[in-house]
Order: C-alpha cells, then structure tokens, then sequence
C-alpha cells in the first residue's frame, strides 16, 4: 500500500526540516552562516503519488550585495592600512629629537637662525658662537632622528608585508582545500552548503587582504581573482612571495614567476603603496630639505672667515665614487655648476695676498681635476684623499688661504662678491658649517664644532665685521626650494602628511558606513529571523502531527480490514 510510505515520507521529511529549523536557530548569532530551507517536492510513481520528497536545500544568498562588500572590505582595508602607516610618519617627522628641541625639525630651524641673528651684533662672542654651533648640532639631530624613524617604519612595514602575503597564501591554499571538498560532496549529488559557509567565511578574510572577485565554477567551486591575476583556480592555490626589485621597491609576485602582481585594493596594496611611494616621497622631501639648508649655509661659511682668520688646512668632507669620473656624474648632495672660484693666498709674514682664478666645469672635471688646479696655485698643495676620495687642500709653510673673495694686497682690483660661482666649496663640502649627504647623516661639520671660532661671520677678516652672518641669517626668509622657505617648505611637508590622515580618515569612515549598510542587506536575506523561524517551526509540528494522525487513521483501517478478512 501507497498509505504508509507516503505517511512515512511525511513523518521522514517533517523531521529533516525540524533538524534543519534547529540548525538555523543554533546558528542564528553564527557569522558567515546562511539560512537555510528545505524544497519539498511530491512524489510519485507512475504517475501515482507516493508522498513527499525534499528535492534541495536552499541556502540563502546575496551575490550582488556580496561581490559589493567585498570590494568594501577591501578598500577599507588599504585605507586602513594607509591611515595607520600616516599617522606613524606624522609622529615621526613632529617629534623632538632626545628631548632637544620639542617640535622637531621645524622648531630646530627657527633656534638656528634666532641664533645667527642674535650673533650678528656681538660676531666675536666666543660664548655666542658657541650657542650657534649647539644650535646647528641640535637641527642636524633632530634632521637624524626623523629620517632614522621613517627608516624603521619602512622597515618595519617590509616585514608587515612579508607577514600580510603569507596570510594571502594561508587562506588561499584553505579556499583551494574547500573547494576541492564541495566539488567532492556535490560531484555526487549532495549538497556542500555549510563547506560554502565556511569558504564564503575565508573569502571575506581574504577580501581584505586584497582585492578579490569570485568566479563560480562547475559543482560549488569557484575561482577567486584580484584585480592582477588569480588567486585560487579550482583547487589550485597560487603562491605568493615578496622582494625588492631593481629599483629597492617591494614587489609581490607568483611563486617561479618574475612578474609582478598588482593588488588594487587591500590591506597588501596599502602597505606596498606606503613602502614603495609614501614612506620615500616624505623621505626625499626631508633630505632636499636637509641637503637645502646644508648647501645654503655650506655656500656662506665656505666663502667667508673666522675670528682666526685664513686657514691653514681644510679637509672636504664629501666622498665621491670615482674620483677620476666627471663631478656632474657622481651624485653630489649639492649641485656643482660650471662657473669659477676665487681662492686667496697669504703670505703670513708679510701679510701679501694674491688671489688666482679656477675655472670649475663640472661635466669635463673631476675631484681629481680640481685636486690638480689647486695644487697649481702657488702656496697650496691639494689632493685626493685615497682612502675617503674626498679633497685636502693644505697651505704651504708661510702661508695662509681662504675663499672669501677679499680683494688682493696690495689691493688691485677691489673683493670679489662671488668667488665660488660654480658652488664647488658647497658640492665638495670644503670648510662648510655641515656636512653629510642627507637627513640621516647631516651634522656640523667636526673642525667648526671642536673649534667655534671657525663659524665663518666675516668677509673681510676685520674684528667686529658680521656681514656673513647676515648672509645666514637671510636665508631664512630666501624661497630656496620650490619657491618657497625652509620653514615653509617643512610645513608644507608636515601638512601634506597631515592632509594625507585627514582624507585616510574620512576615506575609512565612510567606507565602515558602506559596509554597514551593506551587511545589514544581506543579513535581511542570509540572516536567520528567530521569529519567521518558531513560525516554520510550529508548521512543521503540525505537519508532523497531522502525518502521525494519518498514520494512526490508516493503521487502525487495516486493523479493522483484516477483522472483517478473518
């Protein structure tokens, strides 16, 4: 009799759906679990029904709004990422240096030259003199302690990245692993829907690490791809690893392959964005400051003297790689431009000057060239130090020298108001107030700190004259970089990170309110309603109980048949 299988297929899928109605309720605060229903369906056989089936489960889904947080999780991610690597710049470039000026750089700029001004009036104050140097020393530290912190975040970062890709890998490799089990299970015909859960679950991880869409693929699998190639293909993970390039930039690229892959959005693409782009930007723009300020002063001191008057031996304190290559290719810290210098040679006991024009070509000469010149002017010997490739210039015993442009003695043709136009004394570091190739290195050069009295305030040599100070002190208010001061040109650097956290921030915002919105639509489809839940729960009792009763009803009628047979 048909009766009691189909009473049997109704007591049989009543069951399946109370089962499947408590799975909901349990999983109701889940997060990543989809609602799921049962599909009935009526069964027959040839043409005669024979009760109830469930055809499917269904498992609630969303992909429109699921392919959009996605690429929500992913833009928050970088922004994210982004935001936080900001605010660490932020802090480094408006922290003091060990406590010895509080605001940092720009604080350090502004003690200098309030320093310089105040020596203007008393230039012989060895005590005054001494303050500037102190002045000078605690910029270039606070110069060395910016560009150290923005060196260790960047490192830090690297290996932040290196951590983020093998995350990429995991939870690749574990999608790879899911599809390969949902293919299995619904390759024969069953249905994967909490395997699907828990892929879903390891995709939006992965979402915002990087950028991803989903590609649904035959049997439940499906491909995940960012915006640069794939990343999981059926059941196949592909490897990511992470190096630097030719040009020290990080880049990620599949496991065996030398192309890169570019990730447009993400927790990876934020932190590559800042390591490769960012971090150095603000890093450059702190060493065109640094190297501004340097080749300014440098420029000053070197064609100026001190209270000891002419020198006697300077040593420059920038190395060149070749020194027998033209300057114009080695990279110096302050440009050298075709031109002329002026150097002046006293006889110290007579007090005669003479001095002897260079001409100075920086795309023909060398360090080994110049080292020749002025080893040719009468009184000096001059050379290339083998060890540092870095110029020596000496005075000759009885003589004295200097770059001050004074007008011979006994005079003939009146001082020389430019005697370095080529800038060689500054690109070489020749008797300058600092020296160093950039933030990280600049200091005050070692003779002018151990002895003060080399601070260059003259031009003359006469007791009292300041006229190189007020040269110094002039460059505050000079547009030296991009049209503007370097005060401004600081804050300008300080604003453009500033402006940077502040768009981050509100990028960020927004994004979390996208999300929300976005997530609070799926789970009005996904997500398990306890109440529309004790609803189909009471519907699946009475479908139980109606079925038990019809049971009942049928046993009882062939209780009552197999009465009247015998």
């Amino acid at each position: 009799m048909n009766a009691f299988s189909i009473g049997l297929s109704a007591l049989q899928t009543g069951q399946s759906t109370l089962d499947l109605i408590g799975q909901n309720l349990a999983n109701a605060t889940t997060p990543g679990y989809h609602r799921q229903v049962v599909d009935l369906v009526a069964r027959t056989t040839a043409g005669t029904g024979t009760g109830v089936d469930i055809a499917s489960v269904t498992r609630f889904t969303s992909p429109p709004v699921r392919t959009a947080i996605l690429r929500g999780n992913a833009d928050r991610a970088a922004a994210t990422a982004q935001l936080d690597i900001e605010q660490q710049v932020q802090t480094t470039l408006t922290a003091g240096s060990t406590g010895k000026t509080p605001g940092g750089v720009g604080d350090g700029l502004t003690s200098l030259f309030n320093q310089i001004t105040q020596l203007t009036s008393t230039p012989s104050d060895p005590a005054v003199r001494r303050t500037v140097v102190s002045a000078a020393s605690a910029l270039a530290g606070q110069f060395n302690s910016a560009a150290a912190g923005l060196d260790n975040l960047r490192n830090t970062l690297g290996g932040q990245i290196s951590q983020t890709v093998t995350q990429v890998n995991t939870l690749a490799g574990k999608i790879a692993a899911l599809n390969a089990q949902i293919a299995n299970v619904e390759g024969q015909g069953g249905q994967a829907n909490n395997l699907h859960d828990q892929r879903d679950q390891l995709i939006d991880q992965l979402s915002k690490q990087v950028d991803v869409r989903t590609v649904d693929q035959p049997n439940g699998v499906v491909n995940v791809l960012s915006s640069g190639g794939p990343i999981v293909l059926g059941q196949l993970a592909v490897s990511f690893q992470v190096g630097p390039d030719a040009s020290g930039n990080l880049a990620v690229t599949p496991a065996g392959s030398a192309q890169p892959q570019a990730f447009a959005s993400g927790t990876l693409a934020g932190q590559l964005q800042e390591y490769n782009q960012g971090i150095p930007a603000t890093r450059g723009k702190l060493d065109t400051l640094a190297n501004t300020l340097s080749s300014k002063l440098n420029e000053i001191q070197a064609t100026g003297l001190g209270t000891a008057g002419p020198l006697t031996a300077t040593p420059g304190t920038v190395s060149v790689v070749n020194p027998a290559a033209p300057l114009a290719s080695q990279n110096l810290p302050a440009p050298v431009q075709a031109g002329q210098l002026v150097v002046s040679v006293t006889t110290t006991a007579t007090g005669q000057r003479t001095n002897t024009t260079i001409a100075i070509d920086p795309s023909t000469q060398s360090l080994q060239n110049v080292a020749t010149a002025l080893n040719g002017v009468a009184g000096l010997q001059a050379s290339v130090n083998p060890a540092t490739n870095t110029l020596q210039i000496t005075a000759q015993a009885g003589y004295a020298f200097d770059f001050a442009g004074r007008d011979t003695n006994p005079p003939t043709g009146g001082p020389v108001s430019n005697p370095d136009t080529a800038g060689v004394l500054a690109g070489l570091g020749v008797n300058g107030l600092f020296s160093g190739t950039g933030a990280a290195n600049i200091a005050v050069n070692p003779a002018v700190a151990a002895n003060p009295g080399l601070l260059a305030t003259s031009r003359t040599g006469q007791p009292g004259d300041e006229t190189n100070l007020e040269r110094m002190a002039a460059v505050q208010t000079q547009a030296v970089i991009g049209g503007q001061t370097l005060a401004a040109a600081h804050t300008d650097l300080a604003a453009t990170v500033g402006s940077s956290v502040q768009q981050l921030g509100d990028q960020q915002s927004a994004q979390a309110g996208i999300l929300q919105n976005l997530t609070s639509q799926e789970q009005s489809v996904t997500g398990v309603d306890q109440n529309e839940e004790m609803v189909h729960l009471l519907g699946a009792q009475q479908s139980i109980q109606a079925a038990s009763q019809y049971m009942s009803a049928v046993n009882t009628a062939l209780d009552a048949i197999l009465q009247i047979i015998k």
